[in-house]
């Protein structure tokens, strides 16, 4: 049966000045696919998921969702078209509650003439679906109106994954989303990542220098190199070493 592709990117490129941080990238996602995007420091993986998310507009090339041409002119234009991105800042504010951030910028405004009106708020739809959001994700808080300050770090990194899951993203991207947990934060993120790919089918991209993390959590693994691919492999035909060696460029 042959897969369905969900994002493609034809000859994308991206330039800074002379610099050629994306250079002809041609890439694909398939559906409920987790793949990994590696490479040293200056690869361009950043720029690459930058440009496909909206923060970069590209240069040049086609960028297509479910086969169809997409123009993605910045952030919003990205999730209309169902791309979710987490950011390894997690983009929470420490103050807020988790009801808050799952709908900063997003606020439910109260369903009556005067909420409209005066743009009242519905705090209590709002942490009603943060309630049900943590049980979808598997995320235990004793006290949901906290501010995720007092969260540990694997547990608004679970807010944000989730809030991505929440908002209809079927193309997640996740930058570097075990960076500065504890191990056992670290094995939850990992196990998230999973279960929200099989429970919902989502497609997902995972930027990561963590090469462990990659064998152990991805199906496909794409190497970058001054902005070029120079590797494609299925994890379970390749291994660690071969991976660093594409990396570096120097034979293991």
């Amino acid at each position: 049966m042959e897969r369905k592709i969900i994002l493609e990117v034809k000859n994308l490129k991206k330039y800074f000045g002379g610099i050629k941080a994306v250079d002809g990238i041609d890439m694909k996602l398939y559906e409920g696919e987790i793949i990994a995007i590696v490479g040293d420091n200056g690869a361009g993986k950043s720029t690459l998921i930058k440009t496909i998310s909206g923060i970069h507009r590209k240069d040049s090339g086609e960028i297509y969702i479910n086969g169809e041409n997409v123009n993605i002119t910045g952030a919003r234009s990205a999730r209309e078209n169902g791309i979710e991105t987490v950011y390894q800042d997690q983009k929470l504010l420490a103050k807020f509650d988790t009801a808050e951030n799952l709908f900063l910028g997003r606020e439910k405004i109260t369903e009556n003439v005067i909420g409209k009106f005066l743009r009242v708020l519905d705090f209590k739809y709002m942490k009603k679906e943060a309630e049900k959001l943590l049980r979808r994700v598997g995320i235990e808080l004793k006290e949901v109106d906290a501010p995720v300050r007092y969260l540990s770090g694997g547990q608004r990194q679970g807010i944000v994954v989730g809030r991505a899951v929440y908002w209809g993203g079927r193309i997640l991207i996740f930058d570097e989303p075990t960076n500065n947990l504890g191990v056992k934060q670290e094995k939850k993120v990992i196990g998230l990542i999973k279960r929200i790919r099989d429970e919902y089918n989502v497609s997902i991209i995972v930027i990561t220098h963590n090469i462990a993390h990659v064998f152990e959590l991805v199906d496909r693994i794409i190497v970058l190199r001054n902005g070029k691919i120079v590797g494609d492999r299925i994890k379970r035909k390749t291994n660690p070493n071969e991976i660093v060696s594409m990396i570096t460029g120097l034979r293991s």
